[in-house]
C-alpha cells in the first residue's frame, strides 16, 4: 500500500540513512539548539576564545546531527573569513593511547603539517601526549575537536583534553549517551555549557522519519508504515529518530523494491531492534484465550484474520466493533457496549492490541482504561500466531 507523501525534499538515496554523520537539508523541531549552538560558536571563533561544550541525551537523540550541522554551517559562512578545521573521534571502544593515535591521524592531514606516523606506532603515553600538543601547536586554523561517546573514557583522562583545550585556544565539543553518575560530577564543571535534549513528540518523530523515507527512496513510502514504526518506538523504547532510523535500514531491501511489508514482518523485524520487545509467551498467551468465552475467542479470529488478510498497520474502533458485531451474529447473541469494551481492555492488557498515539490530540497521552478513549489501534503480537493459538483452542470446544 503505498500513499502520497506530503513532503517534498530532495532525493538524497540510501547516504540518508546509512551515513552516520549524515546531515539533513533542515532539522526538523530543533531550530532553538541549532540556533543557540551557532551563535555560541560564531562568537567564540570571531573572538578567539575557546569553549568546553557537552551534549548529553540517549544515543539516536540527535546530538551529532546538530553539531554537524552547525559547524557545516560555520564552515561555509566563514570560508573566506576565519577558517579552521574539524576532527570528529568516536571515543567507543578507545583507550588513551588509541584516542591520541586517532587525533594524530587526522591532524596529520592537515597541509602545514607532514609527519611519519609509523615513527610515533611504538610510543609511549608520555611521547604521544607531547606529539599531540606539538602538533596542535602547528595548526594555523582554529581548531574543534569533537569527541562522541565519551561515556567510555575515564573522566581523569578526558579533562586532560579539556585542559589543553583552554591551553591551546580549542574548542571542544562532546556527547555522552548517558547522564553522567554522582561521582563524577566534578567532570561536568569542567564544562563551560551543557545541554540536554529532550524528547520528541509522536508528531515531531514521525515527522522526521517520514521525511528520512523521503530522502532516502526516489518513490513514495507508505505514510502509514513510518507510522507504525514511530508507535512501535513509543511501545518499546524512547522517542529518538535514531532508532527509527535503524528500523529503515533493516527494510530498506524491502522499500528499495516496492515491495509491500506485511504487519507480522515489521513485528520479527523489530524485535532484533528493541531489547524490550515483548516477544508473545506461547503459553501464558494459550492459557489466557482458553479461559475466554466462546465470543472473545471468536472476536480474536476475526481479528488475527483482519490483520493477517489485509496489507495495513492498524485497525480504527469502527471496524473493532464491526468486528465484535460479526462475532456476536454468528453466535446469535446481543451486542452489549459494555461487554465489548471488556474485550478490548482485555486484549489491551495480555498485548495484543495497543492504542497508537497518533490519534491523540496534542500528543497528550492519554492514561485511561477506558479503551473506548481511543481511536486507532495495531497489534503487537503476530496474527499468524494468534490465529494458531485460537485454532488450538477451538479444537477444545
Amino acid at each position: 500500500m503505498i500513499s502520497k507523501s506530503k513532503i517534498n525534499n530532495p532525493y538524497v538515496g540510501p547516504k540518508a540513512i546509512f551515513d552516520p554523520n549524515f546531515i539533513p537539508p533542515k532539522l526538523l523541531f530543533r531550530k532553538k539548539e541549532e540556533n543557540s549552538l551557532y551563535s555560541i560558536l560564531n562568537d567564540s571563533i570571531t573572538d578567539e576564545f575557546p569553549l568546553n561544550i557537552l551534549y548529553q541525551g540517549i544515543q539516536g537523540i540527535g546530538k551529532k546531527v546538530i553539531i554537524n550541522k552547525v559547524l557545516k554551517d560555520l564552515i561555509i559562512d566563514n570560508v573566506n573569513i576565519l577558517p579552521f578545521q574539524k576532527i570528529i573521534i568516536d571515543c567507543k571502544e578507545k583507550n588513551l593511547e588509541e584516542l591520541i593515535f586517532s587525533l594524530l591521524t587526522e591532524l596529520s592531514k592537515a597541509p602545514n603539517l607532514n609527519f611519519n606516523l609509523n615513527s610515533i606506532l611504538n610510543s609511549n603515553m608520555s611521547q604521544l601526549w607531547n606529539i599531540f600538543k606539538l602538533a596542535s601547536k602547528k595548526i594555523n586554523q582554529n581548531l574543534f575537536l569533537i569527541f562522541n561517546n565519551i561515556e567510555y573514557i575515564k573522566p581523569e583522562f578526558f579533562k586532560k583534553f579539556l585542559y589543553l583545550g583552554k591551553e591551546m585556544n580549542i574548542t571542544i565539543i562532546s556527547t555522552v549517551n548517558k547522564i553522567l553518575r554522582t561521582s563524577t560530577l566534578d567532570y561536568l564543571s569542567e564544562f563551560d555549557i551543557k545541554r540536554k535534549l529532550n524528547y520528541f513528540s509522536y508528531k515531531e518523530l514521525d515527522s522526521i522519519l517520514q521525511t528520512r523515507a523521503s530522502l532516502t527512496f526516489s518513490h513514495e513510502i507508505d505514510k502509514e508504515l513510518i507510522q507504525f514504526i514511530t508507535d512501535l518506538i513509543f511501545e518499546h523504547y524512547v522517542p529518538v529518530p535514531g532508532k527509527g532510523i535503524d528500523i529503515l535500514r533493516d527494510i530498506y531491501p524491502f522499500l528499495k523494491n516496492q515491495d509491500t511489508i506485511e504487519h507480522f514482518k515489521m513485528l520479527e523485524i523489530c524485535q532484533n531492534q528493541f531489547d524490550s520487545f515483548q516477544i508473545s509467551d506461547e503459553f501464558n498467551m494459550l492459557n489466557y484465550i482458553s479461559e475466554e468465552d466462546l465470543l472473545t475467542i471468536i472476536f480474536l479470529d476475526n481479528l488475527s484474520h483482519n490483520f493477517s488478510k489485509k496489507s495495513h498497520f492498524y485497525i480504527d474502533l469502527k471496524h473493532l466493533q464491526e468486528l465484535y458485531d460479526i462475532s456476536c451474529e454468528s453466535l446469535e447473541y446481543e451486542r452489549d457496549l459494555n461487554e465489548f469494551k471488556n474485550i478490548i481492555q482485555k486484549t489491551l492488557r495480555v498485548g495484543i492490541l495497543s492504542p497508537s498515539k497518533k490519534g491523540l490530540k496534542n500528543n497528550i497521552k492519554i492514561l485511561s482504561e477506558d479503551p473506548l478513549t481511543y481511536d486507532c489501534f495495531f497489534m503487537t503480537i503476530n496474527p499468524y500466531q494468534l490465529k494458531a493459538m485460537v485454532d488450538a483452542v477451538f479444537g477444545s470446544f
